[in-house]
């Protein structure tokens, strides 16, 4: 079982931490966590852009059905 330590980083990778991870101090654990949050933001922004770049290639009128589609809001 993972220790409660590594909750952070858990949360932070959106599945179980490594148990090796328990050999990181506290400070280290949770500036890890901290660059996974911002990775993590980081992508979400940049597939957003991505999505919105490629649906300019759609045509106006079939944007909206095409969001639908894809579950964009």
């Amino acid at each position: 079982m993972a220790s409660s330590r590594l909750q952070p980083v858990t949360r932070a990778l959106g599945a179980p931490a490594p148990d090796a991870l328990t050999q990181l101090d506290d400070g280290t654990l949770e500036h890890l966590a901290a660059a996974l949050q911002r990775a993590r933001h980081r992508q979400r922004a940049q597939m957003s852009a991505a999505t919105e770049s490629a649906l300019r290639h759609v045509p106006l009128l079939l944007r909206g059905a095409v969001k639908k589609v894809l579950g964009v809001p």
